[in-house]
C-alpha cells in the first residue's frame, strides 16, 4: 500500500483497521469535496449502509445558517420538510450535533432507548425510516472555527441487534473516517470558494489584495487600472460572494488562504512558544542558537 505521493505505508501505520486504512490513504489524495463524499459513500456501501446524511452549519447558535447539506435521502424529504415544518426543530443535528460530541444511536430501532420524546420528534423518526434510516449512528463534528458545527450519520434499514453488532466491528472505523472526512471536506470546500462563487483570476487578485489591508489608491497603483476600476471590480466580488463590505472581503481572503492566517504568523527564527510544559512550567521561549560572529563570516 502507498500514500498519496507513493511513499510505501510503514508497518508502523498498520496498526488501524484496514478498512479504515483504506479510507485514509484515499482520503489523502482527493482533491474535490466531491471525492470526500463518493469516499463517505464507498465506505457506507461496503458495510451494507444505504443511508448517509452529513449537514454543515458556520453558525449552530443560529443553525438556520446550514452552508451545505448532502445526503442520500431522496429530494421527497424536502416535500416531507415542508409537510412537517416543526420536526426541523428536532434534528440530531440542531437537539445533539450542535451541543455535544458523543456518538448517538439513531433511528426506529433505537425509540426504545430514547425515553420520552415529542410527537415532532418522533414523527422525524419515522419519515427518516421512509428514505431506509431504521437504524444509525450519528457522528457530532466540530471544526477550529467558532461556531461551526456538522453532524454525519450512516445507517441502514438493519434491526437493532444487527446494527449494534456492526458498531462493534466498524465503529471505531466510521467515527475515526467522520472525523478526518470531515475535516478534509471542510479544507477542500475552502479552496473551492474562488471556482463555486465564478471568481475571475482579476477578482480573485483584488481579493487578495484587500485581504492585505491595501486601500482602493493602493490597489488601483498595484494593479495598474483607474481607481474606478477597482469600485467596479469590488462591487462585483461583492456581488458575487454576498460579502457586506471591506471587513467581509477581507476575512474571506484569509478563509480561502489567499493570505496568511493573522493567528499562524510565521517567525523568521523559528520562534517556539511552550503555552505549558509538564513540569508545570509556561512561557517558555525557544530559538535556534545564532551563528557565532567568526562563524557567521566562514
Amino acid at each position: 500500500m502507498e500514500h498519496f505521493d507513493g511513499a510505501a505505508v510503514a508497518a508502523t501505520e498498520t496498526f488501524v483497521p484496514a478498512r479504515l486504512l483504506d479510507f485514509l490513504l484515499r482520503l489523502e489524495a482527493t482533491r474535490t469535496t466531491d471525492a470526500v463524499w463518493d469516499l463517505f459513500l464507498d465506505l457506507a456501501h461496503g458495510l451494507e449502509l444505504t443511508v448517509v446524511d452529513y449537514v454543515y452549519a458556520t453558525d449552530f447558535r443560529n443553525w438556520e445558517q446550514a452552508q451545505f447539506i448532502r445526503t442520500t435521502f431522496t429530494s421527497d424529504w424536502l416535500e416531507r420538510l415542508r409537510a412537517y415544518p416543526h420536526i426541523r426543530d428536532t434534528s440530531n443535528f440542531r437537539m445533539h450535533g450542535c451541543r455535544y460530541l458523543t456518538p448517538l444511536k439513531i433511528g426506529p430501532a433505537y425509540l426504545p432507548l430514547m425515553g420520552e420524546i415529542s410527537d415532532d420528534k418522533r414523527r422525524h423518526v419515522h419519515l427518516a425510516a421512509e428514505q431506509g434510516l431504521n437504524a444509525g449512528v450519528a457522528f457530532p463534528l466540530r471544526m477550529g472555527d467558532p461556531g461551526h458545527a456538522a453532524l454525519i450519520a450512516f445507517g441502514g434499514s438493519h434491526g437493532a441487534e444487527a446494527f449494534d453488532a456492526l458498531l462493534t466491528r466498524h465503529g471505531w472505523t466510521l467515527h475515526a473516517a467522520a472525523l478526518a472526512g470531515h475535516a478534509r471536506y471542510a479544507e477542500l470546500f475552502k479552496t473551492e470558494f474562488v471556482k463555486r462563487n465564478h471568481l475571475t483570476p482579476k477578482q480573485k487578485e483584488l481579493l487578495r489584495l484587500v485581504g492585505h489591508g491595501m486601500m482602493d489608491k493602493q490597489i488601483a497603483h498595484a494593479l495598474g487600472i483607474s481607481f474606478s476600476a477597482v469600485r467596479q471590480r469590488l462591487s462585483s466580488v461583492q456581488a458575487k460572494t454576498g460579502a457586506q463590505n471591506r471587513a467581509d472581503l477581507a476575512a474571506l481572503a484569509a478563509r480561502i488562504g489567499l493570505v496568511p492566517d493573522p493567528l499562524l504568523k510565521a517567525h523568521g527564527d523559528d520562534l517556539t512558544v511552550f503555552v505549558c510544559t509538564g513540569d508545570g512550567r509556561t512561557g517558555t521561549e525557544v530559538r535556534p542558537p545564532r551563528a557565532c560572529a567568526h562563524e557567521a563570516a566562514e
